[in-house]
């Protein structure tokens, strides 16, 4: 099952109505919200935890998206994390998961 984290949503829908247009987008998330994936939400704790991965590294233009998604994966035990920017994920060093499996 692929997991879409709130986080994500803006970025995904502005890229994807740039590349695929808005319908594309509006097809996407009826399929959010009828099940074809599974939604995970952030809470006050994932925020947290993101802003303390951004302060963790300094040097890295890590932004609250990015953030955020590593949070979720640390607190869902999720490691594998599909993205099209690997050069942030595999700078950063889970504390709980060890590694981050980027995909593709």
């Amino acid at each position: 099952m692929i997991i879409v984290p709130q986080p994500i949503l803006a970025e995904v829908d502005y890229l994807g109505t740039k590349y695929f247009g808005a319908r594309a987008m509006r097809v996407f998330f009826e399929d959010v919200l009828s099940g074809a994936y599974q939604f995970l939400a952030s809470d006050e704790s994932d925020l947290r935890l993101a802003l303390e991965i951004m302060n963790q590294y300094p040097d890295v233009p890590l932004g609250v998206v990015d953030a955020s998604i590593m949070a979720l994966a640390e607190r869902h035990d999720l490691r594998r994390i599909l993205t099209l920017d690997r050069r942030h994920f595999s700078l950063v060093e889970p504390k709980k998961l060890k590694y981050f499996e980027l995909l593709p």
